[in-house]
């Protein structure tokens, strides 16, 4: 049986950004809901994520990160696995298994811009919502926060 190599096929969906204006202010431990993202068509099986954090100090705070969940939907996007937008409860946040990736970042000895980056984080096929949780110890910036996200496949090459 021959090995058939699998390098990256281009993005079925570019650079695009998920939430903006959403993010400003958002306070710690606050969870943010997005918009249903479709994949019922382009099957995807790869998501890069982009956290861009503006003027964070999170020098005083220990492990700080942003959690990022994914919810899905199977009923064609009616329903969504449980998430709330904008509460801080956590009886009202979704499971842990619903986590896809945690967003650690440095610390630094005052505020300074974050770029939070992670890559070939598995996605299901259907529709499904991002929900990043702040769990910095801190606010966000009040302007300028944004998450980015692209997804791809692998692609098989035959010779």
């Amino acid at each position: 049986m021959a090995n058939i190599p699998l390098p990256w096929a281009a993005p079925t969906v570019g650079y695009t950004s998920y939430l903006a204006a959403e993010l400003n202010a958002c306070a710690n431990n606050k969870i943010v809901l997005g918009a249903a993202i479709d994949n019922e068509t382009n099957l995807c099986t790869y998501l890069d994520l982009e956290l861009y954090l503006a003027s964070l100090d999170v020098s005083g705070q220990a492990n700080p990160a942003v959690v990022i969940y994914l919810l899905e939907s199977i009923d064609g996007g009616t329903h969504f696995d449980t998430g709330e937008d904008g509460v801080t409860a956590d009886v009202d946040m979704p499971a842990q298994d619903k986590i896809i990736t945690k967003m650690g970042m440095r610390k630094d000895t005052g505020a300074e811009v974050k770029h939070l980056i992670k890559t070939m984080i598995p996605i299901p096929p259907g529709q499904w919502k991002l929900a990043p949780r702040n769990k910095t110890g801190v606010a966000f910036a009040g302007t300028l926060n944004t998450l980015y996200y692209r997804t791809y496949n692998l692609k098989a090459v035959t010779a």
